[in-house]
């Protein structure tokens, strides 16, 4: 069965897990993601090195074919997204929907936002 390789900035919810695994086939979700995944530095000119484990964890246990999730900084996404495509894994991202309610509280104007996963979209 395929693998699930994960590198967002948060857990899965049940629902992206069973869409993973209704929509992809998904046998075992393998969450690659540390602290430094969603703490990259800004004020950093090169990120690559900062990279490395994680393409490194992906050579050793993804087989072309199985999916990669990968949201967060944009150029480390960008760059995760080719090298992953470069050793045959289909990559994808997840897609909210937004649910915004204005309620008064105590006088006040409250915005309160929700997001709702919807499904994952595969990068192109």
């Amino acid at each position: 069965m395929k693998k699930m390789f994960v590198l967002i900035n948060h857990n899965l919810t049940e629902e992206q897990k069973d869409q993973a695994l209704r929509v992809f086939g998904i046998g075992n979700i393998v969450n690659i993601a540390d602290d430094a995944w969603s703490s990259i530095d800004p004020s950093d000119e090169n990120i690559v090195d900062a990279l490395n484990a994680y393409k490194k964890e992906l050579m050793r246990e993804a087989k072309a074919g199985d999916v990669f999730l990968v949201q967060g900084d944009f150029g480390a996404t960008y760059n995760m997204i080719n090298f992953a495509k470069n050793i045959g894994l289909k990559t994808v991202y997840a897609t909210t929907k937004r649910v915004v309610q204005e309620l008064m509280v105590d006088g006040k104007l409250v915005t309160r936002r929700e997001f709702k996963h919807e499904k994952f979209r595969e990068y192109l």
